[in-house]
């Protein structure tokens, strides 16, 4: 699943969350969804993190600089 499709599955589930409207088993089913998908998009994003580079000039010629995301 992408990145993006997480987060807007996410966001449909904290809305189902906090309409209230859930069963305590839906909502528990819902949530622990929801913390999968939470996990999985934080593996997303330090994956990324890790490939995310800048060249800057140095007196030595070129190097690279480690970006942090957040």
């Amino acid at each position: 699943m992408k990145f993006e499709d997480s987060l807007k599955e996410l966001d449909t589930i904290v809305e189902k969350l906090e309409s209230g409207k859930l069963s305590i088993d839906e909502s528990i089913d819902l949530y622990t969804k929801g913390i999968k998908l939470c996990n999985e998009c934080n593996k997303k994003l330090n994956e990324v993190k890790g490939k995310i580079s800048l060249l800057e000039e140095s007196a030595e010629g070129l190097k690279e600089k480690e970006v942090e995301v957040e």
